[in-house]
């Protein structure tokens, strides 16, 4: 049996794309045509941007950050307060972790795997590519590692939801044609993979750069160690998730959390606005420039009968993605992140909807409205601009405030500092060490401010695994909702696609409990 594509790579597409002040241009071609190798070092620049950045753009439906299918998305809703108002085959397995395949229904869950997997295949090839070019050396060094830290990370993204993955190596990639069948990378073979593309990535990588860079939004030093940190601390590897923390908090990366309310009175709403985009909590975005690349969060959450505002107004929308209304309800009063869900507005004909009168599905019967990013005049419709935020400092503060207390099993005042400096940017009243009477009500706290902080910026179902909360979360949240309880220790990560499993004729083994 030849390979599949889902496999290794042959006659694949190449993509060969500009980045040209951080708008993506891109060219498709159907095969690999030697005419289009390398040979200067804009040919090298177009080559990696084209295979190491692809996977990770979102635009419209596209990339591994699409609001529809992407992977913050998938995440989010399968956890304790993700809903959406569609409902269907596509959308309740999802919310309500209740996944078993078959689930030909079910494409987000297959989304990353089955558009994905070659990319780590593709960076390879182009790194063998690359690697002769006759040119200044500290750049191709330099191109390199972003080609390494892209497999790394897109490695790191698959495994959080598959776990191992198939990496093939240069040899397998180099003779297509071959009858062989790549099985899955062991657990302890998937991991080394991802630290060391980090690890010898950031080794070159510059630490950040600023807003005005020409190179804003390719990958940096402090991008590898924010995966890094995020694996170790999936891993529980406690003591190494504290280093890579304290590393992104040196001076050389000039992160540090937005501070300025702006216009918005709120610093946290500051976060998410097209004026104050590529800020400096920002560790890395999707570069979103209209007409190159765009994002489709506001359609998704905005219903079609919100009233216009001073803000902007979008017509059009389709009010599916919500937060639950159980979870809405455990923000404090006074915390400024509610700015940014709407859980009452008037429609055109002057009807109020609220939590007493939640209209239909599409208005605010299941849930409130997560707008997270502002309606804002020059910024509507499906054509949004404002750079989509994967990684931020908030993140890093509040993990390491949690590494500590995990490694030590004791809170500690700068565990409880790190804490407050999220909470007291959210307009909230500051804990000391006697709020909390032990290090499990010291994580619970904390996991709730990491909920509130970063909703649907996939994080949720991440804590929760790893706190060891997941089933116990999914279960109450089926119980609430009168849904069948599917959901086991096995749903911490999703099933291979079926057709991977057939294709791969024994080599491609299910992850267990399926």
């Amino acid at each position: 049996m030849k390979n599949k594509n889902i496999y290794i790579i042959g006659l694949i597409a190449l993509i060969i794309c500009g980045l040209q002040s951080c708008e993506l241009k891109s060219e498709m071609y159907d095969e690999i045509n030697p005419q289009i190798y390398p040979k200067t070092e804009r040919d090298v620049r177009d080559l990696v941007t084209g295979n190491a950045y692809t996977p990770f753009h979102n635009y419209n439906y596209g990339g591994m950050f699409n609001v529809a299918n992407g992977v913050m998305l998938i995440s989010d809703m399968a956890s304790d307060y993700g809903f959406c108002t569609w409902g269907g085959s596509v959308w309740e397995p999802l919310e309500f972790a209740r996944w078993t395949p078959p689930v030909q229904d079910i494409e987000r869950l297959y989304y990353p795997w089955t558009t994905f997997l070659n990319g780590i295949s593709k960076m390879t090839l182009t790194i063998d590519r690359i690697s002769g070019v006759n040119m200044d050396q500290n750049r191709l060094n330099q191109y390199i590692a972003e080609l390494r830290c892209g497999r790394g990370f897109l490695a790191f993204l698959l495994y959080d939801l598959y776990g191992p993955v198939i990496v093939a190596d240069l040899e397998t990639l180099k003779n297509p044609m071959d009858e062989k069948i790549l099985p899955r990378l062991s657990e302890e073979e998937m991991r080394e993979f991802i630290v060391t593309e980090l690890t010898e990535a950031a080794k070159v990588l510059p630490y950040s750069y600023g807003k005005s860079d020409a190179d804003y939004g390719r990958f940096t030093k402090g991008l590898c160690h924010m995966v890094l940190l995020k694996f170790y601390m999936q891993t529980q590897q406690w003591n190494k998730a504290i280093t890579e923390a304290r590393e992104l908090q040196k001076p050389e990366y000039k992160y540090a959390l937005v501070t300025d309310k702006g216009a918005e009175g709120s610093a946290y709403a500051n976060i998410f606005t097209f004026a104050n985009e590529k800020n400096a909590e920002t560790i890395w975005s999707v570069n979103c420039v209209s007409g190159s690349q765009v994002h489709v969060w506001y359609p998704h959450v905005v219903p079609n009968n919100l009233k216009s505002s001073p803000n902007g107004a979008f017509a059009g929308g389709w009010g599916g993605y919500k937060m639950t209304w159980k979870f809405f309800k455990t923000f404090e009063e006074n915390d400024q992140r509610k700015q940014t869900i709407i859980s009452e507005y008037e429609d055109w004909s002057g009807n109020v909807y609220n939590e007493a009168n939640k209209g239909q599905n599409n208005s605010l019967l299941d849930g409130v409205i997560p707008l997270k990013y502002k309606i804002e005049t020059n910024n509507v419709g499906i054509e949004c601009q404002t750079d989509w935020i994967v990684y931020r400092y908030a993140d890093v503060l509040t993990l390491l405030a949690e590494a500590i207390v995990r490694d030590g099993n004791t809170i500690t005042q700068e565990a409880v500092n790190l804490l407050n400096e999220v909470r007291i940017r959210a307009g909230l009243t500051a804990y000391t060490l006697a709020s909390f009477s032990d290090s499990r009500d010291f994580l619970d706290k904390l996991l709730m401010e990491r909920a509130h902080e970063f909703y649907y910026e996939g994080c949720r179902r991440q804590d929760l695994i790893r706190d060891g909360s997941y089933v116990k979360a999914m279960t109450q949240k089926c119980t609430d909702y009168g849904q069948v309880v599917l959901v086991n220790e096995n749903h911490h990560r999703f099933p291979l696609p079926e057709p991977a499993i057939i294709a791969g004729q024994g080599i491609i083994k299910q992850n267990p409990g399926y």
